[in-house]
């Protein structure tokens, strides 16, 4: 009869990781890094520092989880900043400062293996209602500078 409890435990246990991991959202973007959390970020800024971002801050839940004496795997949350882009975004609608700077959230799970994750900006346009073309293009544009720099987590190792 144990046998049994356990089993039903184990099959409800693996349907709700299932949904978990299927519960991301289609505006986040997201993937598996080949570094760890560190090297990925430092990755991610050197990608990202030829197209004039740079990293204003580095927010780790982790460190922070400590604290109240809890434990999380390896997660931080890089904030990306690039002026002219934003700058010009913000003109467009002054509600879309609202995501900047630029969050990308990069953690470990349980096997060790890392991920990355963002909200895609193009979904930007439907949450501030941004219709200029002008507008619609940074925000492509930054859309293309996450994913090239994403890809090079991917080539890690």
């Amino acid at each position: 009869m144990k046998y049994i409890y356990l089993f039903i435990v184990v099959i409800m246990l693996s349907a709700c990781a299932d949904k978990t991991a299927k519960a991301q959202s289609k505006f986040i973007i997201g993937g598996e890094s080949k570094y760890g959390v560190d090297k990925s970020i430092e990755t991610l800024s050197s990608q990202l520092k030829s197209k004039n971002y740079s990293i204003i801050s580095t927010f780790d839940h982790e460190k922070e989880a400590l604290k109240l004496q809890k434990m999380l795997y390896p997660t931080k949350t890089i904030n990306l900043y690039n002026s002219k882009i934003a700058t010009k975004l913000v003109t467009c609608n002054p509600s879309i400062s609202l995501e900047f700077p630029v969050r990308v959230s990069l953690y470990s799970k349980i096997d060790g293996s890392t991920y990355y994750a963002y909200t895609d900006p193009e979904y930007w346009s439907l949450k501030h209602n941004v219709k200029d073309n002008e507008c619609l293009k940074l925000l492509v544009l930054l859309k293309n500078d996450l994913r090239d720099a994403s890809e090079a987590l991917n080539k890690g190792k």
